[in-house]
């Protein structure tokens, strides 16, 4: 068993190979601040090769924010197998449309990067998901009120999503004033509940009767 102490600060740098930071979502080489590294040495008709494990602290160059993984490696190969043990990949919402989809991974990316930006990205998702629902109204308060008129929300998650939509306005408008960290968990909460209400449960619900169905067909 090996022990590899954190890099004095003259020392060069080490990095990863490219992998995903689940606090930003960038793709890119991680820098390595600290490896704790067991280590064994195996041979066989007179061939030798090593194999182990490094569990490493990382640093994200984008948000500077740090990463703990789990490496295994093998001597003889060229690409070792990392798994992030913290923070954990966010789960995918089911159910979303493609674009809709696709704007929410964009916010989750900037998150802790750009706060007024996710904001902004957010109140563009809102904005989609009155479009994909048809929704009547000239702004996106009164198409708010429209879905929650028309019970595809809540009114009192109508009240929340207004929230969000204000908070975005503050994140586009320089004079408004400016979002800070604080208010990512209460933008994250509030579009997850949002989409799971109106996207995720009616897919469970879909799924379950997929199977209640499927399950009854057997038994025919």
């Amino acid at each position: 068993m090996k022990f590899l102490f954190p890099k004095m600060s003259n020392s060069e740098p080490r990095f990863t190979q490219r992998i995903e930071c689940n606090h930003c979502g960038n793709h890119s080489p991680m820098e390595i601040v600290s490896t704790y590294r067991k280590e064994q040495t195996h041979e066989y008709k007179g061939i030798s090769w090593n194999e182990g494990t490094d569990w490493e602290t990382l640093k994200c160059p984008a948000c500077w924010k740090i990463i703990f993984s789990k490496k295994k490696w093998h001597s003889e190969e060229i690409e070792p197998i990392y798994e992030i043990l913290y923070p954990a990949k966010s789960k995918d919402i089911e159910g979303l449309p493609k674009k809709i989809a696709d704007a929410y991974t964009s916010a989750m990316k900037v998150k802790n990067i750009d706060t007024n930006g996710f904001g902004v990205i957010l109140g563009r998702v809102l904005d989609l998901v009155c479009i994909e629902q048809k929704a009547n109204g000239k702004n996106l308060y009164e198409k708010l009120k429209d879905i929650a008129d028309k019970g595809i929300i809540p009114e009192r998650l109508a009240e929340m999503a207004h929230g969000l939509r204000k908070l975005r306005n503050i994140g586009a408008h320089a004079d408004l004033g400016e979002l800070t960290t604080e208010e990512i968990p209460i933008l994250e909460s509030l579009i997850k509940a949002i989409l799971e209400y109106v996207y995720a449960a009616p897919a469970m619900i879909t799924s379950v009767q997929e199977k209640l169905d499927a399950l009854k067909a057997n038994k025919n």
